[in-house]
């Protein structure tokens, strides 16, 4: 498995990007229509978070939506490159007043989501010498967990295991790392609850917890593909003024303020979120179209 991987990276990484992408483009397309895996929970995601959208509306977002991860697929093999390029030919533009506020405040958390390349968030901010630390999903095949996280590991970037522990990463935070956090998983019993497109949600307590205990800054984070193919990173610091005193009210207040600013950015690149997994209670599903 491993040596398949690796020879999937290098073939990818030898083909000029362009081409690699159309490759991409061609895969999405093709798993739509002959293997449309969790195809009917994306269009019934779309449905809750659009319910004024047709059938031909949603079908449309979502075939461009599987467009799009063919791509996010290509470049998430060709990672390597980017830990080779230099500053004419980056893919990644990232806002000079971000460099220059993360240089000059190191040590944070990164809220961020499915949607656009979140893969290039951490390696983006390496080549600029700014140090982070990813929490990633541990994958079943340990194999593959190994890869994976050899792709994504650079010289200022680590990844931590999602089952690492809450110590760990707050030490990261102190020793001046970005903690990278994807925050719009179900997070169900154990998250906070929020309105995400009018409907509740659990969103992860982990974020907001950490901001309570080291006191450092929050920064939305997103890596957004524009239509010239190259990707748009930007960061925006949450507003965390005005908090409850409670912490589990802070908490919730928040994941809140996280919700609404994401809920933002999805209606502006809906094709770029990853609708493949249950947002909502399962109640919510119930009589919702089969397609």
């Amino acid at each position: 498995m491993h040596y398949l991987l690796s020879c999937l990276s290098v073939f990818f990484q030898l083909l000029p990007r362009k081409f690699a992408l159309l490759l991409g483009q061609t895969l999405g397309i093709l798993i739509y229509h002959l293997y449309p895996l969790r195809k009917t929970i994306a269009l019934n995601n779309l449905t809750i978070a659009f319910p004024n959208y047709d059938n031909n509306k949603k079908k449309s977002i979502l075939k461009r939506c599987y467009k799009h991860y063919g791509m996010v697929f290509i470049d998430f093999f060709r990672l390597p490159k980017i830990k080779q390029q230099n500053k004419d030919s980056l893919i990644v533009n990232i806002p000079k007043k971000n460099l220059e506020f993360m240089k000059a405040n190191q040590g944070g958390i990164i809220m961020s989501a499915h949607i656009g390349n979140w893969e290039y968030i951490g390696p983006t901010l390496s080549y600029h010498k700014i140090k982070s630390a990813g929490v990633a999903a541990i994958q079943k095949n340990s194999t593959s967990n190994e890869f994976f996280n050899k792709l994504r590991i650079s010289k200022y970037m680590k990844v931590l295991p999602v089952n690492c522990g809450g110590k760990i990463m707050i030490q990261h935070i102190l020793d001046g790392y970005y903690l990278g956090l994807i925050s719009d998983q179900n997070a169900s019993d154990r998250g906070t609850n929020a309105v995400f497109f009018n409907q509740k949600v659990s969103v992860p307590k982990g974020a907001a917890a950490f901001h309570l205990k080291t006191n450092t800054p929050i920064l939305l984070g997103f890596c957004i593909l524009r239509n010239d193919l190259l990707y748009e990173l930007s960061f925006e610091k949450m507003n965390l003024e005005n908090l409850p005193p409670n912490s589990d009210d802070a908490i919730m207040e928040i994941n809140s303020r996280f919700t609404k600013l994401l809920e933002k950015i999805i209606t502006d690149h809906p094709e770029q979120y990853f609708w493949f997994h249950r947002k909502w209670d399962k109640q919510i599903y119930k009589g919702l179209s089969k397609y």
